[in-house]
């Protein structure tokens, strides 16, 4: 009797457990784990970081796993391994480039659809002219940063190889310590290092928005068989990231917009406003929808026709997945 009171109670306990499950799946549900790579810190990361500090994470039941690196080839090439799952902030032309190449890889939202660049040097060179016959730190000699600082260097008749040198230094930290100790002349960096650079003695002498107002700096890219048999969690991450996108695009969160960049980028209080009023009060490089910019894009894939890095200008839609997006929006109400 106590044998089968006890496989009654187990029937019963193992059937309510299946209930709740089923109508309360994302509270019974382990968090489910991204393995999501990294590019060098910059303030393309700010979505981000807002979707960290609201909980949006956490709320989609999501675990990231940060691997951070400098390298653009790299952070390509563990993506490409599916060593990582999901890169973001990535470069649209370093992903373009990878799945030319055959690389699993797909985009499947956009990040920031403006370039945020400034091109800072040192204290003795006050326009781009001066800098010719000098040295730029970049990440590498192919990277999308390194083509928009060759797209303002031609666009004062200056051009490459010839008139100046390239010297690998690394991302945006990098470039930055390197103009300031003297190493390199100039160096591309994103918003708000360049209003440290300029407080700091060094000029900005070129913003690659004047050049480029419609580009595709950024996107969210994926391994494509990894996104397949995660389609779900590929579809959370994204909802997490579009609340953040919109989140911040409400100027009722300024404040919490701002403390999300502090929280994450050692940079004062003044220059993480100063970024604020440029990026989301100026450029506003950043959808509600989460979408890319097919004309964004098509800059990008123009400019790398243009210095023989691509053979052809490509049709963008080759290179997205759009899928992961929309299901997210219709998840989110649209």
């Amino acid at each position: 009797m106590e044998l089968k009171s006890m496989l009654t109670n187990s029937v019963v306990g193992f059937a309510v457990v299946a209930l709740l499950a089923f109508f309360m799946p994302g509270q019974l549900r382990g968090a489910d784990e991204i393995k999501l790579g990294l590019l060098s810190t910059g303030g393309d990361h700010w979505p981000i970081w807002v979707a960290i500090d609201q909980g949006y994470f956490k709320e989609q039941k999501l675990d990231l796993r940060e691997f951070q690196t400098n390298s653009i080839a790299k952070a390509i090439q563990a993506l490409s391994a599916n060593s990582t799952d999901i890169l973001y902030p990535t470069n649209t032309q370093g992903s373009i480039t990878a799945m030319i190449k055959n690389a699993p890889i797909k985009i499947v939202a956009g990040n920031f659809t403006k370039a945020i660049y400034d091109l800072i040097t040192g204290p003795k060179y006050k326009k781009v002219e001066d800098l010719k016959g000098t040295t730029f730190g970049v990440i590498n000699l192919t990277s999308g940063s390194t083509a928009l600082l060759q797209k303002i260097m031609s666009a004062h008749g200056l051009k490459y190889p010839g008139d100046y040198d390239l010297l690998t230094v690394g991302g945006t930290p990098q470039r930055y310590a390197a103009v300031k100790k003297g190493a390199v002349s100039g160096a591309m960096v994103t918003i708000p290092t360049s209003y440290q650079a300029k407080e700091e003695g060094l000029n900005v002498v070129a913003s690659i928005a004047t050049y480029l107002p419609e580009y595709q700096f950024t996107v969210i890219a994926g391994h494509a068989r990894w996104m397949e048999s995660h389609r779900d969690v590929t579809v959370r991450y994204l909802m997490a990231m579009i609340r953040a996108m919109r989140f911040m695009n409400d100027p009722k969160n300024k404040e919490a917009t701002i403390k999300a960049m502090l929280n994450h980028f050692k940079i004062s209080p003044k220059y993480a406003s100063l970024a604020y009023k440029e990026v989301m009060e100026d450029l506003r490089p950043i959808r509600n929808d989460a979408a890319s910019s097919i004309k964004g894009i098509e800059t990008v894939i123009n400019l790398e026709v243009e210095r023989k890095a691509l053979e052809k200008p490509y049709p963008p839609a080759m290179f997205i997945d759009d899928s992961y997006r929309q299901e997210a929006l219709k998840r989110l109400g649209g």
